[in-house]
């Protein structure tokens, strides 16, 4: 068995893992803008830019929202909806008690990086108007420089296109992911799909090769016990025909039940085609039904699938002889033309088929031949017998 493929490592990570990814990525950020906070107040240049002094109280309050917008994001996986409305009742704080000052600035980076965090991380999750409202917020939010420094409004612009560019990303990727369920559930469909064809197939070609085989077999079995008693000769033919036609039956049933065991360690036999018409014709003779073989036309080899559906036609139409007809004569007729493949199954009996029935003979020859969008005519003769006329068109045979 082949080994699975290993999924990239953002796959093979789970959730707790990405929490991980987050909190420290908000803590690096934090971290960070505290040290930058406390710097600019250190230096604190009263003439610089024209910017006031901040007191006491307004660096606490910044550094306490700082502090609360790196855990708010570290902690986004867990609540989004309640992240987006931390960072952005924090950054009101921001802008309200320290607005004018450039500590506020400072400040105001990682908290467009929290807000992008948090809109990106909402609109991935699909919900489209979640995002909208997300993408809404961060765009107030972004508003809310208006009301501080030039330094701080200087930044809008990049504040928003920063919670801009986050909800275009987000809603791609829950566009993508939506689009990888729907090919998977696609392809599922298809696989179901293909298998339940196969399995239609696969049962068809058993029923060809039974009903077939247990029409010969039966009619030897038959007339061995008719004439085991007058001529022992003729009554071991028969055995050893019974034996031949089940055991051919059994090596074409047991492949095709390889293939739905799934268990194929060699080689199969070849699909029966066109050239094994001699022996099923002789199979039929064993029947007590001497068929004619007739082929005309250029005779070249067909794609493996037209050969095996010609073929299982005429063993069909040939089986229906032998079990319905009750006559001892058919004649086969292979017509190999430039652009279509006729078959023509006839014979001289009682002018009637399974498959007008209840069978599945005729049914079953029809969905060959429908397969290739052919042709299938069958029906009693003016003068008395059946025939079956089968069209398989021939686009892109192999000449």
């Amino acid at each position: 068995m082949p080994d699975t493929p290993h999924p990239p490592v953002t796959r093979r990570l789970r959730p707790g893992h990405w929490v991980a990814v987050d909190l420290t990525v908000s803590l690096a950020l934090t971290v960070i803008t505290w040290l930058r906070v406390l710097d600019a107040h250190r230096v604190f240049d009263p003439h610089h830019r024209g910017y006031a002094e901040p007191t006491t109280a307004e660096l606490v309050t910044v550094l306490a929202c700082v502090v609360v917008v790196g855990a708010a994001a570290g902690l986004r996986r867990l609540a989004p909806v309640a992240t987006a409305g931390v960072v952005f009742a924090a950054w009101v704080v921001v802008v309200a008690v320290a607005g004018q000052l450039t500590i506020a600035n400072l400040a105001g980076f990682q908290v467009v990086l929290a807000a992008a965090m948090s809109v990106y991380l909402i609109a991935a999750l699909g919900a489209p108007r979640a995002g909208a409202a997300a993408l809404a917020l961060g765009l107030l939010g972004a508003g809310l420089s208006e009301f501080g420094s030039r330094e701080l409004w200087n930044n809008l612009v990049f504040a928003a296109l920063a919670i801009v560019t986050a909800w275009a990303l987000g809603s791609a990727a829950a566009r993508y992911r939506a689009y990888g369920v729907e090919v998977r559930r696609h392809q599922v469909g298809l696989a179901k799909t293909e298998l339940a064809e196969e399995r239609i197939r696969l049962a068809r070609e058993l029923h060809d090769v039974i009903a077939h085989s247990m029409s010969v077999v039966n009619v030897q079995a038959g007339y061995g016990r008719f004439v085991i008693g007058q001529d022992r000769a003729k009554a071991e033919q028969a055995l050893a025909t019974i034996e031949t036609v089940s055991r051919d039956a059994m090596v074409e049933m047991r492949g095709l039940l390889t293939v739905l065991r799934g268990t194929v360690t060699g080689e199969l036999a070849p699909a029966p085609r066109l050239a094994d018409l001699e022996r099923l014709v002789a199979s039929s003779a064993e029947a007590g039904v001497r068929v004619g073989l007739r082929v005309g036309g250029r005779v070249r080899p067909l794609p493996d699938g037209v050969e095996l559906s010609a073929f299982r036609i005429v063993q069909e139409a040939l089986t229906n002889v032998v079990k319905h007809a009750h006559t001892d004569s058919a004649r086969v007729d292979v017509a190999y033309e430039e652009e279509q493949l006729v078959l023509e199954v006839t014979d001289a009996g009682r002018g009637t088929s399974v498959g007008t029935g209840g069978g599945h003979g005729l049914a079953g020859m029809a969905e060959r031949v429908g397969l290739y969008r052919g042709r299938l005519e069958a029906g009693a003769l003016p003068g008395g017998g059946f025939r079956v006329r089968a069209v398989l068109p021939l686009a892109g045979a192999a000449s």
